[in-house]
């Protein structure tokens, strides 16, 4: 699938700056994409909650948190967003420093908008070409948008941290995933973890997806496993 203006393509803009935001916002929107804003990390992570978009332009100096680690914590929860990093920061080792922490391109202020179109859909272009596939376990199948599961009899009802949860633990069916990397999950987040969380979310999993020819096996001392059952 190509990426082009008659495409309905949404981009989450982080960004403090109004200027820049305002602009991103009428030159996007001129070139047929949906542009939805956030002025702080805290406020990119709630419009990541409620939808998902095709792309993240990310500056990485926010008044709330360095854009970087935001970044960071996306990846590390395993989020496979296509992000552009849009920051003064020219020197080399910023740029590096950018894209080791996930980005998959960046582009240093002022920019042309025509440069960062092309840029926004050779990005897409390149995430469609490793397009995630559905993911499935037994009876439980996770959407390819990762963000609705699926079971025997319908849509299983998850909370949004719940779904984080289980999503780590089918993408490595079969597989222990430690306590350290489902806490690490949450906290990406800014969820409260305390020292019975992850065995809360874990029961509550474990309740709604019975019946579904799978099962969460707790590996004293390690984290826990989620296989087929037959």
């Amino acid at each position: 699938m190509g990426y082009s203006p008659i495409v309905t393509i949404r981009i989450l803009a982080v960004e403090d700056d109004s200027h820049i935001a305002r602009l991103l916002e009428r030159e996007l929107g001129r070139l047929g994409y949906v542009l939805r804003r956030a002025d702080t990390a805290a406020a990119a992570v709630q419009e990541l909650r409620r939808e998902t978009p095709h792309l993240l332009l990310l500056d990485l100096g926010l008044p709330d948190r360095d854009g970087s680690d935001l970044l960071r914590d996306l990846r590390a929860a395993g989020d496979t967003l296509p992000v552009i990093c849009l920051t003064a920061r020219d020197r080399p080792v910023e740029r590096v420093g950018g894209l080791r922490a996930g980005a998959d391109d960046y582009l240093v202020k002022p920019f042309d908008v025509a440069e960062l179109d092309a840029r926004i859909q050779a990005v897409l272009r390149r995430a469609d070409r490793a397009v995630p596939q559905e993911v499935v376990v037994g009876g439980l199948r996770l959407a390819a948008d990762e963000a609705r599961l699926f079971g025997i009899d319908g849509l299983v009802a998850l909370t949004p941290r719940e779904l984080h949860v289980l999503r780590r633990l089918l993408k490595n069916a079969g597989r222990v995933v430690t306590k350290a990397q489902l806490t690490e999950t949450l906290a990406a987040l800014n969820e409260d973890i305390g020292d019975k969380t992850i065995e809360v979310y874990v029961h509550r999993i474990r309740h709604k997806i019975q019946g579904n020819g799978v099962e969460i096996v707790t590996v004293r001392g390690f984290g826990y496993l989620l296989r087929a059952i037959a």
